[in-house]
């Protein structure tokens, strides 16, 4: 299927992409930036062509989680391998990453009943996940805000966004955590009214 393929190839541009990451922004910053923003345009375009396609499936649907996790986790390893997220930014890596093993194990122990939808606050995430990822790994073009005190410029800025998409992060994940709570209590007062009850 066309959009099947579409994810493959953004899970194929995961490889040049580490490489042209793992160099650092000041050799290779815009080719990795350039791999970047065309693996996230293959994130937009794969689920539309899926649609209007009628080529929606559970394989598909997948594949597509598959190849975000990756992204996000190959995006981090080869920016942690070039120096770019260093020390206490690497919690904020940890925690995006955790972020979508941790939503992709509730839908499997809960598939469908948890409810998660594109919320605005989740569209704000994946934007500074997005805008952090691309400020860190372009080449340093002198960008500077001196309202937020000197030396903040582009990575600065880049580094600020991974937190703010990290903080968004736990507060998504903490509203996950209630849903799952409340779905695994129902169950559990299902479980016990279904129980037989043991004769005297």
């Amino acid at each position: 299927m066309i959009s099947n393929t579409i994810t493959a190839i953004r899970i194929v541009l995961l490889i040049p992409l580490y490489y042209f990451l793992s160099r650092g922004p000041a050799d290779a910053g815009w080719l990795a930036l350039a791999t970047f923003l065309l693996a996230g345009l293959t994130d937009v375009i794969d689920g539309r062509v899926a649609r209007r396609l009628g080529e929606v499936s559970a394989f598909g649907a997948m594949l597509d989680l598959i190849g975000d996790q990756l992204l996000t986790l190959t995006t981090l390893l080869g920016l942690m391998a070039s120096g770019a997220v260093a020390g206490p930014l690497i919690i904020a890596g940890l925690v995006l990453i955790a972020r979508t093993v941790i939503v992709a194990s509730l839908n499997e122990a809960l598939p469908g009943r948890l409810n998660i939808k594109v919320s605005p606050m989740e569209k704000a995430k994946i934007a500074f996940n997005f805008l952090g990822f691309g400020l860190l790994m372009a080449p340093d073009i002198g960008l500077a805000i001196p309202a937020f005190g000197p030396g903040f410029g582009q990575h600065a800025l880049g580094a600020a966004c991974l937190w703010l998409s990290a903080a968004l992060t736990v507060f998504n994940l903490s509203d996950y955590a209630l849903r799952a709570h409340r779905a695994f209590a129902e169950d559990r007062r299902k479980s016990a009214e279904q129980a037989p009850t043991s004769s005297r």
